[in-house]
């Protein structure tokens, strides 16, 4: 029965199983794995595996087969391939990146781990072979310090990276899925609005409009992406925090499924700040803030959209807050301790 149910499920043709949640331990040096009771919202520790280094961004393949980890201390990528059944991780292998990878992000050819470095201002572009990571890039790219993350657009033919602080910029790159090489686009960048600093992005489903969340600014900013051109065009920002509230940081940011929503977090104000998204027009109207565990630096809604997971880097803890449909606002159900400074959190339906 268990090989069928592996067969099925490898097939697609089973019905849809459990979420579970992969959460990088930085301080323990380790990544957990949590299940969600879609009933209750309950989360269950099912296993964990530790690690030579502080592990930070983590990212999935397409298939959902394997899934990366940025090993920040070390400047290593580990892979670890998933059990279909149980979502537990197998024992990692390990690459050598060449630099601290703040951001992973698979291609949509799963052909290729593209990585963004903070402390070393650059990008990446590793092959993956077999669902793992091979080494050395084939393609390094100097865009200046403070890249927090790189993302491909829908078609895979450009990619997006944010540069907090001093650079205030989002560079703008073409990829070819071919080679895995990445180069400068005509403009090479948007700059940021003044104090802004973009940090992380989302393309919105429709693929016409582009958020970020602003690091520095305390903020989100809605753009339009030219899909023949993979450029963009700043229209929209708006504050994340309460009025009169100027200390702290953004950090993360997702969109719901249907387009409808998005959600920010706040270090320092901690909390979670909601978005209503126009249909017609991609504009943002704030819907406040819903408060979380200290140091909300990352966050997630689980598949379906029914509950966000919010990571709790100063209070090791993991929040779950039950998301109301049709207002989009959140209602808090549980607290989970976890291990130290959790710095990432990804779900996965299995």
């Amino acid at each position: 029965m268990k090989r069928l149910l592996l067969l099925l499920a490898l097939c697609g043709l089973a019905q849809a199983g459990p979420i579970v949640l992969y959460v990088s331990e930085s301080g323990d040096k380790r990544l957990a794995v949590y299940r969600l009771d879609e009933a209750t919202g309950a989360l269950e520790r099912t296993g964990a595996v530790d690690l030579p280094g502080s592990p930070g961004s983590l990212a999935l393949s397409p298939d959902r087969r394997h899934l990366h980890a940025s090993i920040r201390s070390t400047r290593q990528a580990a892979t670890f391939e998933i059990d279909p059944l149980t979502g537990l991780p197998g024992a990692p292998v390990f690459a050598d990146l060449g630099f601290n990878a703040a951001y992973l992000q698979v291609d949509k050819t799963n052909r290729w781990l593209l990585a963004a470095s903070y402390s070393e201002g650059v990008v990446g572009v590793l092959p993956l072979a077999g669902g793992k990571v091979g080494a050395p890039p084939v393609s390094v790219l100097e865009t200046g310090k403070k890249a927090h993350s790189i993302q491909t657009s829908p078609d895979n033919r450009f990619a997006l990276v944010p540069h907090v602080g001093e650079l205030n910029k989002v560079e703008q790159l073409r990829f070819d899925a071919a080679t895995g090489q990445l180069s400068p686009n005509d403009p090479p960048h948007l700059p940021g609005g003044a104090g802004e600093g973009p940090r992380h992005l989302q393309f919105h489903p429709n693929g016409k409009w582009v958020y970020f969340v602003n690091e520095q600014g305390l903020s989100v900013t809605l753009c339009d992406y030219d899909a023949e051109r993979g450029t963009l065009r700043a229209r929209q920002s708006l504050s994340t925090v309460p009025s009169g509230w100027s200390t702290g940081s953004c950090a993360d940011l997702h969109l719901t499924a249907d387009g409808r929503f998005l959600y920010a977090s706040n270090r320092g104000n901690d909390s979670v700040a909601l978005f209503l998204i126009d249909p017609d027009t991609g504009h943002l109207t704030s819907r406040g803030q819903a408060p979380t565990e200290k140091t909300p630096r990352s966050f997630c809604l689980t598949p379906g959209d029914a509950y966000v997971v919010a990571a709790g880097e100063g209070s090791h803890t993991l929040g779950v807050y039950r998301r109301d449909p049709q207002t989009g606002g959140l209602t808090k159900l549980h607290v989970v301790p976890c291990g130290k400074g959790p710095a990432w959190i990804l779900p996965l339906r299995l």
